[in-house]
């Protein structure tokens, strides 16, 4: 491909209004895009805030012998225990980053999780 012709096809798609041009000449082929043909990531709120695993374990609601239920739509506030994760040798705590009401609950006892799988979503 002549380095002259890609100038040129460059220079000329400066002064148009197109986002992106392909040229064919005899299975010689370029194609141009400019910015603003790249696509653009979605750009989006949430009031919803994750808790997610600290560490690959187990997840448990409570240290043994003590009860926490959880329920979705109950009050939380910031601080407020929201159960443990277990590894082999040292147990998570879990707690609230923010006040606000619990909206979903994914998390269940007993079963393993990974780390940063979110437990918890807090509408804040």
């Amino acid at each position: 491909m002549d380095t002259k012709l890609v100038r040129e096809i460059t220079d000329w798609l400066k002064t148009t209004d197109l986002a992106e041009f392909c040229y064919d000449n005899n299975g010689e082929c370029i194609e141009i895009k400019t910015q603003e043909a790249l696509p653009q990531p979605t750009q989006f709120s949430c009031s919803l805030t994750p808790v997610c695993a600290p560490a690959i374990g187990i997840y448990r609601a409570a240290e043994k012998g003590k009860n926490l239920v959880l329920t979705e739509g109950q009050p939380i506030k910031q601080g407020d225990s929201l159960g443990l994760v277990e590894t082999v040798s040292k147990k998570h705590k879990l707690t609230a980053p923010v006040d606000g009401t619990l909206r979903v609950i994914a998390a269940q006892e007993g079963t393993a999780v990974e780390f940063g799988l979110p437990l918890f979503f807090i509408e804040k």
